[in-house]
């Protein structure tokens, strides 16, 4: 089980519990993680898997990118365990629950 945490934004604090897949992004319909206070955060802008030992951070075509170390992702990438990451204006990182 794995916990996605807002370190910095507008709902700082926040977790989500999440076991395989958690997708993040602004509509509730759609995302598992909804962050519908930041207007720079895509409807579906990121998602994150597990893949064996590893989790994946994937961004899915979002207007204003996912960022990882300061860059842009221009493809998936492994994400290590408590490395922040923005998606719009809004800082996660993944941890173990």
């Amino acid at each position: 089980m794995y916990l996605l945490e807002v370190l910095s934004g507008p709902l700082d604090g926040k977790t989500w519990a999440f076991e395989q897949e958690i997708t993040i992004g602004r509509d509730a319909g759609i995302a598992d993680a909804c962050i519908p206070l930041d207007r720079y955060v895509s409807r579906k802008h990121a998602q994150l898997h597990v893949d064996g030992e590893r989790l994946i951070l994937t961004d899915l075509k979002s207007r204003n990118g996912t960022k990882l170390d300061g860059k842009i992702l221009s493809h998936d990438a492994r994400l290590e365990i408590g490395t922040p990451f923005v998606v719009g204006r809004t800082v996660l990182r993944v941890t173990r629950a």
